[in-house]
């Protein structure tokens, strides 16, 4: 059952949602093997191999018959593993839309770098090619997901790779990892979930030898042509927000399509609550994927 926005709201300032966000950035705990839901076996069929001893899980539709492929990049910071909402999400986005979705278990922070990162998910999207040759792949990530999928996606332009994702779409997206615009700070007491000072620190992390503007680690300041298709879903009470609209801007001056929506008073990546406003953002997204 979902609830409004309002309550959640209410919920994450009660329990000082922030401060907790950030003990689980710095401190992220890690689970005993690869798991998600059981209920997605039963739902979907699935197909699984591993990529540098990572996990990659694709689930079908029983009922599969469109050539539809969603990459699903998790967010987390670079430092948190999928949590239950990333599943539910990923659920919802297959049952609606009749793609297939393959999970990709990226290599997380502080253990490993974006080196290791970008590797991994590299090699598992050239498996996924041969596997599925005749898929249309569609690149769908969270925050820090989300800057990754636009990042991989550069990096696959870079690369003049074979098959370059028909959409790319970013939620909640964190793509400047360097946290330096300086608009940040007007909407720190709205953001009820994240912490520049905590966020940072996985920042660092992940970026390795690499400037925290480097186009690898913080897509923002990378080329946004020929990207094909990208569309943006980002709220307005998030400090994520003013680098999102700093890409809209670059976005529209290149020859990639965009679809950009801003939602109301959301919080950062409202998407893996159980909110009413989780299903708007479903519709959107699956219907901007099908159009």
């Amino acid at each position: 059952m979902n609830v409004p926005a309002e309550l959640l709201h209410f919920i994450l300032k009660l329990f000082n949602a922030k401060k907790m966000v950030t003990g689980v950035l710095l401190k992220p705990a890690r689970s005993n093997g690869f798991k998600y839901p059981k209920r997605l076996r039963r739902k979907f069929l699935t197909d699984h191999f591993l990529v540098k001893n990572r996990d990659v899980v694709t689930f079908k539709p029983k009922d599969e018959s469109v050539s539809g492929h969603i990459v699903f990049l998790h967010g987390g910071a670079y430092t948190v593993e999928a949590q239950s909402g990333h599943w539910r999400f990923m659920e919802h986005l297959v049952q609606k839309s009749s793609f297939k979705l393959s999970f990709i278990d990226y290599p997380l922070t502080p253990e490993y770098n974006y080196k290791e990162s970008h590797e991994m998910v590299f090699q598992a999207y050239i498996k996924l090619n041969e596997f599925y040759p005749n898929d249309n792949f569609y690149f769908v990530g969270d925050s820090a997901g989300g800057g990754f999928c636009l990042s991989f996606a550069q990096t696959l332009r870079n690369k003049s790779f074979i098959k370059m994702p028909v959409k790319i779409v970013l939620l909640s997206p964190w793509v400047d990892i360097s946290l330096s615009n300086p608009k940040i700070l007007e909407l720190e007491k709205k953001d009820l979930l994240l912490d520049p000072k905590s966020l940072i620190i996985c920042s660092y992390n992940f970026a390795g030898d690499l400037d925290l503007k480097d186009p690898i680690v913080s897509p923002l300041y990378g080329d946004m042509g020929n990207l094909n298709n990208i569309g943006i879903f980002v709220g307005t009470h998030e400090i994520l927000l003013p680098d999102c609209r700093r890409l809209k801007i670059k976005i529209e001056e290149s020859n990639t399509a965009l679809l950009y929506k801003e939602y109301e008073a959301m919080q950062h990546d409202w998407m893996i609550f159980p909110i009413i406003e989780r299903t708007i953002l479903l519709n959107d997204v699956v219907n901007y994927l099908m159009d």
